[in-house]
């Protein structure tokens, strides 16, 4: 017996372990065939061999394929090694190996890459195949006689339209699978946890030092080393291989603008540009409003100012050339086929003809300030807006200066102002607009106190109102005194706490450029419209200190007309001041209408008045009967106002809520009242100077009577003391004699 014998190795474990083919002649051809367990023969003829040698080794194979097919259907994705994936080669079903390739994800960078490499080697020849059909036409011009064929042919052979199409997945997949591993060398690194362990030894070794140094006999103790930088690894991407093999590029891309991973969206709007550019707006918009703009200033909007609209970034795909299975031969071809896929394409073409032009110069600007806005609106952070309109304004796009401009006073009011400490106000642009300049003065210094007023209105205010009058003058309507207008309505406007500050801070002892208020003339303006329209009866210290920070003008005396310069200036100011069915009260800002046209020289006999003034305000607060400043005024040449007042200085003065025991007491009430009679120096009549002393002392005994004082009215009679004027009349001396006897007559009705 002759035998021939052919044997195959080891294929796989789990599949074919070994197949023996044997030819036995025992007088005639006997074929023996030993696959795996079974066993089988058969009479063959010399002429039949050979076939019979090609049919084995056929089923041989089949056999083969079908067990990698069971196995790697059971296969899980766990247990896949690269082996596993060169056994998958061996099968001979090109269609089933790249759609097998197609449908298994892996989130193993390496083996990932190995199985679509090994669905690519398999649908090569496919590809080749159809190119032959098209007879070498270009891929994006072709004529109907070539698309034709190229229909007819994936109508008969589908398994090439199918393995074309899944080729066009692979190579997509190997793309992005390329761009995983690029963008995971972008991935920002952190320190990995230290052992607590470590940290022990480390404590350990810098306390045994440090007790060596204490010991002076010890030995010198050993340098410490330099402890190297703690280990950093990269962070995970925020998705999976796997996901990021399957999921839209778009919503990839939004997921990692939203992550703040710009890094590695740069690499991938830099490798798969050609289909992200036409949604980068609605990438940018991911963007989370609190991320600072210079974060993701490499994927930002750029500008290009010669051609005045956006500039169309250049991108580097992984591959430069369109494969045939992408080419929009390969697609009409396949639609017109009516090939059925199982498989849906990763990612269509845009179909947005607007996005994906370049944006021009309104857009742009556009799409900048609403995301200002989103930002201001969202977080607050007027400082990021800022940040993102200037780096715009920077590549020259229009309409945005004026903006930076805004956000520039806004960020002033929003970070540099003093603030309470409990923050409850929302700064918008909406809401700085609706602002006039004088509420942002306001806003600017609401929270001022007045010991940081003047420093608050140097490096906030003024700038602000700088700003203002450049814009004026780049309307062409100029306006120099705009600055100094809206500084002395915020002044004006001011309690007098707040305005002594400003006072402070203009003294002409200063020099002129450091003043808040330059003019010498204004300053007094805005001194006697702020005293003479305040209502306040209890701030006489503040309006004292006002007063001092004026100038001291020193302006020749004109002796003939002095007095009647006076009286006119009083009459006219207590005119203007006195209330109206049309205006009951007066303000400051008319109070500087009235002021502001007067010469120097009126303006320093108003100083001259405003002192008497103060120092009669004083003199009434002290006896608990305040009046306001305008009170002088309206009241300079009204006898019976002043009598009335004096009656009440009096009478007020021995009531109950200021009793006065001791003669000393009454001595300076009368000196006070007595003070208040007369003129000035400056020949400014004092606010009794209607009335004569006679009248004054009248009028203070009977202040003294009312308060039921016998012993100081006893006094008075006795001693010459209490009284000042020596050459008292007649009728004063009367009086007195008749308080004396009215005393007497009521003393025993007061014991009963």
């Amino acid at each position: 017996m002759q035998s021939h014998k052919f044997s195959g190795g080891k294929v796989h474990d789990a599949m074919i372990k070994e197949f023996d083919v044997g030819l036995q002649t025992r007088g005639h051809n006997v074929l023996r065939i030993k696959l795996q367990s079974s066993h089988y023969t058969c009479p063959v003829s010399d002429q039949t061999l050979g076939l019979c040698f090609i049919l084995i080794l056929t089923l041989i194979m089949a056999s083969i394929s079908q067990n990698i097919y069971e196995q790697w259907m059971s296969m899980s994705d766990a247990d896949l090694t690269i082996g596993h994936i060169e056994d998958l080669k061996q099968a001979h079903d090109d269609l089933w190996i790249a759609a097998a390739c197609v449908d298994r994800i892996l989130d193993s960078v390496t083996l990932q890459r190995a199985l679509l490499e090994a669905g690519l080697l398999r649908t090569a020849a496919a590809v080749e195949r159809s190119k032959d059909v098209v007879a070498g036409s270009a891929h994006e011009i072709i004529s109907e006689e070539s698309h034709d064929a190229l229909v007819g042919h994936f109508c008969v052979t589908t398994a090439d339209a199918q393995l074309c199409y899944l080729r066009s997945i692979l190579l997509q997949r190997l793309d992005r699978l390329n761009t995983f591993s690029e963008m995971q060398k972008e991935a920002p690194l952190v320190e990995e946890d230290v052992e607590d362990t470590e940290a022990g030894e480390e404590s350990e070794a810098e306390v045994e030092i440090e007790d060596d140094w204490d010991d002076p006999w010890a030995e010198e103790p050993a340098k410490k080393p330099i402890l190297a930088p703690p280990p950093t690894k990269p962070l995970q991407i925020p998705f999976s291989l796997r996901t990021f093999l399957v999921n839209d590029l778009l919503w990839l891309a939004c997921q990692l603008a939203s992550e703040e991973w710009f890094s590695s969206l740069r690499v991938l709007l830099d490798r798969h540009g050609s289909y992200l550019w036409s949604f980068r707006l609605t990438i940018l918009d991911s963007i989370p409003e609190h991320v600072h703009p210079s974060e993701y200033q490499q994927i930002a909007l750029k500008f290009d100012f010669p051609s005045y609209k956006e500039l169309e970034p250049s991108f580097n795909p992984w591959r430069t050339e369109v494969d045939f299975s992408e080419s929009e031969i390969f697609r009409r071809a396949s639609r017109d086929s009516k090939v059925e896929f199982s498989f849906p394409l990763i990612n269509a073409p845009p179909s947005s003809a607007e996005q994906q032009q370049s944006l021009d110069a309104d857009a742009f600007a556009t799409w900048y300030k609403n995301r200002a806005n989103k930002i201001i609106a969202s977080t607050g952070l007027v400082d990021n807006a800022l940040d993102l309109i200037q780096y715009g304004a920077s590549q020259g796009i229009p309409g945005l200066d004026e903006l930076g401009e805004e956000l520039s006073l806004l960020s002033r009011l929003v970070y540099d102002t003093p603030n309470s400490g409990d923050i409850t106000e929302d700064w918008t642009l909406t809401r700085w607009y609706t602002l006039d300049p004088p509420a942002v003065v306001r806003a600017y210094l609401s929270h001022s106190a007045p010991d940081s007023l003047a420093n608050d209105i140097s490096r906030l205010v003024l700038p602000y109102l700088y700003v203002l009058e450049a814009r004026s003058e780049r309307a062409g309507l100029p306006d120099p005194d705009l600055p100094n207008r809206l500084l002395y309505d915020f002044i004006l406007s001011s309690r007098l706490g707040l305005a002594a500050s400003v006072f402070d801070a203009s003294k002409p002892t200063l020099p002129v450029a450091q003043r808040i208020v330059k003019r010498e003339e204004d300053l007094v303006c805005l001194a006697l419209s702020c005293l003479y329209g305040s209502g306040s009866l209890d701030e006489w210290p503040t309006m004292s200190r006002i007063f001092e920070c004026l100038p001291a003008w020193d302006h020749p005396r004109m002796e003939d007309n002095e007095e009647d310069v006076v009286d006119t200036t009083i009459a006219s100011l207590g005119t203007f001041v006195t209330p109206s069915t049309t205006r009951p009260h007066i303000s400051p800002a008319e109070l500087m209408c009235f002021f502001k046209p007067l010469h120097i020289s009126s303006l320093s006999k108003a100083l001259d008045i405003l002192d008497v003034h103060l120092e009669a305000g004083e003199i009434f607060s002290r006896w608990s009967v305040p009046a306001p400043l305008r009170w002088f005024l309206q009241s300079y040449n009204d006898a019976k106002e002043q009598r009335a007042w004096a009656n009440r200085m009096a009478r007020r003065a021995g009531g109950v809520q200021d009793q006065l025991s001791l003669v000393a007491d009454w001595e300076w009430l009368l000196e006070d009242m007595l003070k208040l009679t007369g003129k000035s120096e400056t020949g400014v009549k004092n606010a009794f100077g209607y009335l004569s002393d006679d009248e004054i002392f009248r009028i203070f005994l009977g202040g003294l009577l009312s308060a039921g004082s016998e012993s100081c009215f006893l006094h008075s009679y006795q001693t010459s003391s209490l009284i000042l004027c020596q050459n008292l009349t007649l009728p004063v001396v009367y009086s007195i004699q008749r308080g004396i006897n009215c005393l007497w007559i009521l003393r025993p009705w007061k014991k009963l």
